[in-house]
């Protein structure tokens, strides 16, 4: 066999396993195109359920939803062409965008698998609440992820969303998030509630409401050389959060603190805020990041039943970080110091 016959050989092997493992070559064939102002809800649910990978384009123009689109099986790619691709809610609806997984219950029974989105402009409601209605424990962030598994959030543009822009929760895993503009939430820009091997990556997340990463139990992740500023409390909000590696970010101008570290908050009335029991986050390094006006370079949030002097605990490590603010880790002497120089 000559050398151009086995190359070609081995890439049909290679088309071949991704088809077999049920995921896609980067700008895979459509199989599906939807029209400007079509029902993409309706074209995903009349994918065949076969357990092979689907692709769904979107032409250039406005997409406008009277109702979110649900992402219930395995292995769908929803593709725009860029920018000129809007999928917008309208106004009055309180709904997410998108939601990936099952959002008919409140804790999703199975996970959705392989699924991406990538190359669309994602514009929330103006709306008067941040969860359904019909659905409460369900988020009007523009793109839910419900126990989701290797999930692609990539070259997206997110805008105006009613509660966070992304939003993964219920036990989430190897979620990448790239090369996004994370723009103008009512809440915070990124949210992760219950995740674990995510890569946030590259990505500019600017002038939300809130936090522009906030985290509630998140696992084992990067962080990796995104811009994060102008944002409305912390650049970077991490609760009950163990062994992710934050990098090469940078960090500015956000209202409180580039990186808050603190507790799963138990009680908030009255105050002072009480934590779950040892649920300070720990064991997280931070490292060549670039942090400018910030309140603080990193801050600390600790309680008696969440701190930095309980059994096994494993500091943070805070290495090679530039800041022009100072650090705040109150009452050292009770608590513990939560960070460490690598």
């Amino acid at each position: 066999m000559t050398a151009s016959m086995t190359k070609r050989a081995t890439g049909i092997t290679a088309l071949l396993l991704l088809a077999l493992w049920g995921v896609r070559p980067a700008h895979a064939a459509c199989d599906v195109t939807v029209p400007r102002g079509g029902d993409i809800a309706a074209a995903i649910a009349a994918l065949p359920d076969d357990g092979h990978a689907r692709t769904v384009c979107l032409g250039a123009g406005d997409y406008l939803l009277r109702r979110f689109v649900p992402i219930l099986r395995d292995g769908v790619h929803l593709r725009g062409s860029g920018a000129a691709t809007v999928l917008r809610m309208q106004d009055g609806v309180a709904q997410p965008l998108i939601v990936i997984g099952d959002w008919r219950d409140e804790a999703p029974a199975q996970p959705v698998r392989d699924v991406s989105i990538e190359h669309l402009k994602l514009v929330g409601a103006r709306a008067d609440h941040e969860f359904m209605p019909e659905h409460p424990y369900l988020s009007n962030s523009a793109i839910v992820v419900r126990r989701g598994e290797n999930i692609a959030l990539q070259d997206l543009e997110l805008d105006a969303c009613r509660s966070a822009c992304i939003l993964t929760e219920r036990d989430t895993r190897g979620v990448r998030i790239e090369r996004n503009r994370i723009l103008g939430a009512v809440w915070d820009g990124v949210s992760f509630n219950r995740s674990a091997q995510v890569t946030v990556r590259d990505n500019e997340i600017r002038g939300n409401s809130a936090a522009g990463i906030t985290a509630e139990h998140l696992e084992d992740s990067e962080i990796r050389g995104n811009t994060i500023a102008g944002n409305g409390s912390h650049g970077l909000y991490l609760s009950d959060s163990l062994r992710n590696r934050v990098v090469a970010n940078r960090i500015e101008n956000n209202r409180h603190a580039a990186v808050f570290l603190t507790c799963a908050v138990r009680f908030r009335d009255p105050q002072p805020v009480l934590c779950w029991d040892n649920s300070m986050s720990q064991g997280n390094v931070f490292e060549d990041n670039r942090l400018a006006r910030n309140e603080h370079g990193y801050d600390i949030g600790a309680d008696r039943a969440a701190n930095c002097k309980l059994p096994q605990w494993q500091p943070n490590v805070w290495r090679d970080n530039r800041s022009d603010a100072p650090n705040r880790d109150p009452r050292p002497e009770q608590f513990g110091l939560c960070t460490r120089a690598g």
